[in-house]
């Protein structure tokens, strides 16, 4: 299993943007076999600068359908508006440590 951590800071004023991205991207992550579990919104930061204020996490059967979803030509009309919605991004494969 491997899962897949997104985290954001949102763009002031780029609410459209970001609402045209987060349209376009669920069907593309479920269509990918991504099954979401955990969406939250950071209520305070410890440690860090980063101003991370929401994380998606969704588990993959494997890393492979991550990269292929993020490099299909759907996900690729979406980058303008993703870059423009959000002033911080990461966009994470992680895999369960043993």
């Amino acid at each position: 299993m491997t899962t897949l951590l997104v985290t954001v800071t949102p763009a002031e004023g780029q609410g459209e943007a970001m609402g045209r991205y987060l349209q376009g991207v669920q069907p593309i992550l479920l269509g990918a076999g991504g099954t979401p579990f955990k969406r939250v919104r950071v209520t305070d930061t410890v440690a860090g600068s980063a101003g991370t204020t929401m994380a998606l996490m969704m588990d993959f059967d494997t890393p492979e359908a991550i990269t292929k979803a993020f490099a299909s030509d759907s996900y690729q009309e979406l980058i303008a508006d993703r870059d423009k919605a959000f002033s911080n991004l990461e966009i994470l494969i992680t895999e369960p440590i043993e």
